[in-house]
């Protein structure tokens, strides 16, 4: 499991979960199947807790823990269906590490809690990254690992100060390409406020959006909006200290 570096090491523990308990109610029952099918093992591989690091509890997120699961699917086309199912099953913050022996994804989730039921979480935005190749020598796992593991987090004031820093520097590793100063955000002092870190979010996710539809302009029209739109968030994002 590449997931081992975002957390120290008295974290880490290894439990298995047996998928056919897992109470998936709230699915249809083409679904729940669906779900079965594609999860051939899921596991609890690391829990950070309040004893670890200070619980957050302000405006409508509670952060007690966070946990980490490693999921084995039969194929990763499947990924973001049972990212999203285990994203919104389980009531703390996670990261899900879903595999198929050859190639891995990383899933985030910022959870509120419900406003009709408190016993229950609302996924208000949520990340999936693209695959890499599994294993400690792959590019992808040495820029996570260089970038994103537990020495270099910079804000540990809280459970939600920590996996919200972690999120949104996975973000920038895997969309590194699309800015020349996408990377250089990683040295800014910005890290320091968690409230400017999902400012920034906010931002980066937009940015991948305006990309995303350039490349879907038919007329010069559009493109050259959108280059506008660009540009604008551009210096913005520039601007962040």
């Amino acid at each position: 499991m590449s997931g081992e570096f975002l957390v120290p090491d008295e974290c880490l523990i290894e439990r298995v979960v047996d998928v056919r308990r897992l109470s998936l109610g709230a699915l249809k029952p083409a679904e729940r199947r669906r779900f079965r099918e594609c999860v051939e093992e899921l596991r609890v591989v690391a829990v950070v807790s309040d004893a670890v690091l200070p619980r957050y509890e302000r405006d409508e997120f509670l952060v007690q823990a966070v946990q980490v699961f490693a999921v084995r699917l039969s194929s990763l086309h499947s990924a973001p269906f049972v990212c999203g199912v285990l994203q919104r099953m389980t009531k703390t913050f996670s990261v899900v590490v879903a595999s198929n022996g050859r190639e891995e994804v990383f899933s985030f989730a910022l959870k509120r809690l419900n406003r009709q039921d408190a016993g229950d979480v609302v996924v208000v935005n949520e990340f999936l990254t693209d695959s890499w190749i599994c294993g400690e020598f792959s590019s992808g796992y040495r820029r996570m690992e260089e970038m994103c593991s537990w020495g270099h987090v910079v804000n540990m004031t809280s459970l939600f100060s920590w996996y919200v820093e972690v999120m949104v520097r996975c973000f920038i590793v895997f969309h590194r390409d699309l800015w020349s100063g996408m990377e250089g955000l990683l040295e800014r002092k910005v890290w320091y406020n968690t409230e400017e870190v999902l400012c920034l979010f906010g931002l980066l996710q937009r940015l991948v959006m305006l990309y995303a539809e350039r490349g879907r302009a038919v007329t010069a029209g559009e493109a050259v909006r959108v280059n506008g739109e660009l540009k604008r968030l551009y210096e913005e994002i520039g601007q962040v200290r």
